[in-house]
């Protein structure tokens, strides 16, 4: 189920997620920013996709075409990072998809 938000927006950006593919999960991190709907679940795939869920409802906030710096932060120190995520999410940001 996703939410309102994110049905009334992000249409190009979901065109590029469906190009590059959802890819399979290779990390799931809780994220609390103190929101007033809650923590959310960030889903990160092989794809550099990731997919933002609420944490209580389950609802798909939204999703994002990864950065280098967010797949780090979902990676404890000491933790491998997938060097492939790290390339796909240059690439990425290279091409200017990161912001659509």
């Amino acid at each position: 189920m996703n939410s309102k938000h994110y049905n009334n927006s992000r249409e190009l950006r979901e065109t590029i997620i469906r190009a590059i593919g959802y890819g399979n999960i290779v990390k799931s991190v809780v994220v609390d920013n103190g929101h007033p709907n809650g923590p959310e679940i960030h889903q990160l795939s092989d794809t550099g996709i990731i997919t933002i869920y609420n944490q209580r409802t389950l609802k798909m906030i939204t999703k994002l075409i990864a950065r280098p710096g967010q797949v780090r932060r979902y990676y404890k120190q000491g933790e491998s990072i997938p060097k492939k995520i790290i390339e796909l999410a240059l690439e990425h940001q290279k091409m200017m998809w990161c912001d659509a």
